[in-house]
């Protein structure tokens, strides 16, 4: 097995870890999913009550319809990773999809350090090291396999 299909495999079941540690960050920590997927609701536009209400219920229905298209996404690409051979459109689409992903990730951890808020959570944290992991794992074994794919074989 050459090295850059052992990165491609190792940032497969990053993904698939993905997956599972979103649907662990629903249902552990709540606010850190909303914080995370729930990047078009400002907080601060809420006048009353009922309006902060309504904001919350739509924040909560986005958050599961993300988290369930989230980890569809992770495990389909996690399991092309794995099982497709010289395919470097699947590295690509995972850089994209984990760049969007360190991004999200960055912008809650940001939202979570507010002085208000005053918390750190670990499963945020460990999201974006994760997603860091993949998008270089990927990354790299793009570059080795378009680099050993320049080369002759005879060589």
């Amino acid at each position: 097995m050459e090295f850059f299909e052992k990165l491609r495999i190792t940032a497969g079941i990053f993904c698939i870890a993905v997956a599972i540690l979103r649907i662990v960050l629903y249902f552990v920590d709540g606010a850190a999913a909303i914080a995370y997927s729930a990047f078009f609701i400002d907080w601060n536009e809420a006048i009353g009550l009922i309006e902060g209400i309504g904001m919350v219920i739509i924040a909560f229905l986005f958050t599961i319809a993300e988290t369930l298209i989230a980890v569809i996404i992770y495990i389909i690409l996690g399991a092309m990773l794995i099982g497709a051979r010289k395919l470097t459109f699947v590295s690509i689409g995972c850089n994209i999809i984990t760049g969007i992903g360190t991004i999200l990730s960055i912008r809650a951890i940001a939202i979570f350090a507010d002085p208000s808020i005053n918390q750190i959570n670990i499963f945020l944290i460990l999201l974006l090291i994760l997603y860091l992991i993949i998008f270089s794992t990927c990354l790299i074994s793009y570059i080795k396999f378009r680099k050993e794919e320049k080369e002759p074989s005879g060589v």
